[in-house]
């Protein structure tokens, strides 16, 4: 994301290729942010789709980065950035294997969320 942050109009787009579709997945979001960032919590909006577009989840969820109580981080760190995971979608079930892209966005009420370093996604599979 550079230097300036997670400006609201970018949705970031992860592709990825399906070949097993007798399995179940887990859709995993990592996002890191710095000290610089100016609030506890992140909103944003996760969305897999198929290649043709069409949208076979999609959920607002909220990233806490904070203790509400403490206000220490929370997360994993080295000096003042931090590392977040969290599972956004359990046990997806893909209709037939192919492209799909995983489609991420955030949801606050500012253009820049100055302090956003990365964001990611990722599908583990179920065993």
């Amino acid at each position: 994301m550079g230097e300036i942050g997670w400006i609201q109009k970018n949705k970031f787009e992860i592709p990825f290729e399906i070949t097993d579709t007798s399995h179940l997945y887990d859709m995993q979001v990592a996002i890191r942010q710095t000290n610089t960032y100016s609030f506890y919590n992140l909103y944003f909006i996760s969305e897999i789709l198929s290649d043709a577009g069409t949208s076979l989840k999609k959920a607002e969820a909220e990233a806490i980065f904070y203790d509400a109580k403490s206000g220490k981080p929370k997360g994993s760190g080295i000096g003042d950035m931090y590392s977040h995971s969290y599972t956004i979608f359990k046990n997806i079930k893909f209709p037939k294997s192919g492209a799909y892209r995983i489609r991420l966005q955030q949801n606050m009420r500012m253009d820049t969320l100055e302090g956003i370093v990365s964001v990611g996604a990722s599908l583990v599979k179920k065993k």
